[in-house]
């Protein structure tokens, strides 16, 4: 049986300022192709980049689906820390009926679906996004996310001799992490591989960086397109994972081709705002003038018109200019007010790692408290 394994969708993201509609619309395109030569297809969370999208990007998510559904691929859906679990599960059931099985709200156990191949069954199982504080109501002595993984996994059964895959979206030690990744202070959301042991197949999502851990048997996908300069030279791909019988697997990799290059171009500005390299990539500019520079971003803009930002390094500078101006306030995440907050506030100094690190954990402890459930 083959699976296509994609994640980390993000659907409605932009990239400094510019919308990504249109090339994940052609990421789509290709995710779709793909999935004609698989049986079923695994969704490892962040579908979308926000828990309230835009309607343009329900809208391609749903088109996404229905395509799926009309080509008879089953699709297995879980919720990402960027989803509302609750809006991913709604009519869940109904959902179920057309082959598009979406993660419902963690609600103290994993749901499976079984399909049926020539070796047996398959048990495919859903993993939404869980924090401590989303397991702690069916399990008062989880304190980490440690804990909430594994109890949540203690609930599948994984010992009867069957195939077992889990689809789910969670931070694994040992995995790599990029700059676009929100994670906490000391790693608190990172949980052991030996959590998933008994699986044979462990689609993951949360990480943006391709990646195959145990062999092989837990794998991230990656995001299908690059959200920030530091997944530049990332190797985009949604993965296939085909299951023979018990203990045989292959993965296979099959690159997605973007509608636009993210690139990093450096030089002085005659050289690279030269018009001949007109592109319509997304571009960051390191410039390296030594002398004062007039209009640096008009004139780059008229090679770059996607520039997504800017940088001058030279012998005595090292600052950064921001390529978008006017960004309307619907379109920054939590993080990104803050962060223009500060600069404000501090002489335009950009927020640190640290200070980045410790509002992403605050703003993730403030979501967790507004999903968690709640019990009379």
């Amino acid at each position: 049986m083959r699976f296509l394994h994609l994640s980390d969708l993000h659907i409605g993201r932009r990239l400094n300022g510019f919308s990504l509609l249109e090339d994940q619309r052609a990421m789509l395109e290709q995710a779709l192709a793909m999935a004609q030569s698989c049986h079923a297809v695994l969704l490892a969370g962040d579908l979308y980049d926000k828990a309230q999208p835009s309607a343009e990007a329900i809208r391609l998510m749903s088109d996404f689906l229905v395509r799926l559904s009309r080509l008879n691929k089953p699709v297995f859906a879980v919720s990402g820390n960027h989803d509302s679990a609750e809006q991913v599960a709604y009519c869940r059931e109904l959902l179920g009926e057309c082959g598009v099985w979406m993660s419902p709200v963690f609600d103290g156990k994993l749901h499976c679906h079984t399909l049926q191949d020539e070796w047996g069954e398959v048990c495919v199982w859903l993993l939404p996004f869980v924090r401590p504080a989303s397991v702690r109501p069916f399990a008062s002595a989880v304190k980490t996310y440690e804990d909430a993984v594994r109890f949540a996994l203690s609930t599948a059964d994984v010992q009867d001799g069957r195939r077992h895959v889990l689809v789910a979206h969670q931070y694994v030690s040992g995995a790599d992490i990029c700059e676009s990744e929100m994670r906490l202070i000391g790693g608190v959301d990172q949980v052991s591989l030996s959590a998933f042991d008994g699986f044979d197949y462990v689609a993951l999502g949360h990480l943006h960086s391709p990646q195959r851990l145990d062999g092989g048997r837990v794998c991230y996908a990656g995001s299908p397109i690059p959200y920030s300069v530091s997944e530049e030279h990332q190797r985009k791909a949604a993965l296939v994972a085909e299951l023979q019988q018990k203990g045989s697997l292959t993965v296979e990799a099959l690159p997605f081709q973007p509608l636009r290059q993210l690139r990093t171009v450096t030089g002085t500005l005659q050289d690279i705002a030269d018009p001949a390299l007109y592109s319509e990539d997304y571009v960051y500019a390191v410039l390296t003038d030594e002398g004062a520079l007039m209009d640096p971003l008009g004139a780059l803009r008229l090679t770059y018109p996607n520039l997504i930002g800017m940088r001058i390094q030279n012998s005595r500078t090292n600052t950064e200019a921001a390529a978008i101006e006017n960004t309307s306030a619907a379109d920054l995440s939590p993080l990104e007010h803050f962060s223009a907050f500060y600069q404000a506030q501090n002489h335009q100094q950009p927020l640190d790692e640290r200070r980045t690190a410790m509002m992403k954990q605050i703003l993730e402890e403030a979501e967790a408290k507004r999903y968690a459930p709640t019990h009379p």
